[in-house]
């Protein structure tokens, strides 16, 4: 058995552990109630498509299980990345508040999220990112600002 010291690797581990078994399995010892509405401070949710690069990370300072698959995650930050080599970071976001949802790949949020890019920024107020796809649909509140860098762009 290999011992992992990590500290993040460690949350990651255990994260991942909770999202294949499902809440239920993780009953506490007197097994009447599954290990939801524990926070999990440094969260990290990194994915990789099928040649092991990393394709999108989500970060926050924690995560909570609300219910089975779903996940609230507090100051978040998602990095989404090209599959080209070297990798390079496509865009990256940050929102006070979001929902992952690991089994469908998907983060959404009714809470603002800005989104910064080689030469654009973007604002939302609802909207939802696919991993899948690795895009994020702006639903409502939509501020775009193009051909500009990080400073001139930023509010």
């Amino acid at each position: 058995m290999k011992i992992i010291r990590n500290k993040s690797w460690g949350k990651v581990v255990l994260l991942l552990c909770l999202l294949s078994c499902g809440t239920r399995c993780l009953a506490t010892a007197s097994g009447s109630q599954p290990l939801q509405n524990i926070p999990i401070n440094g969260f990290i949710l990194p994915v990789f498509n099928g040649e092991g690069q990393e394709i999108w990370e989500a970060r926050g300072s924690s995560a909570t299980m609300i219910e089975d698959n779903l996940l609230h995650v507090k100051n978040m930050k998602l990095r989404c990345f090209t599959e080209e080599e070297p990798p390079q970071e496509a865009f990256f976001a940050i929102s006070d508040m979001a929902f992952v949802v690991p089994q469908t790949n998907s983060i959404s949020e009714n809470f603002e999220i800005k989104i910064f890019g080689q030469n654009f920024y973007a604002s939302a107020r609802t909207w939802e990112f696919s991993g899948n796809e690795k895009k994020i649909i702006a639903k409502d509140h939509v501020k775009v600002f193009l051909d500009c860098n990080l400073e001139e762009c930023s509010p």
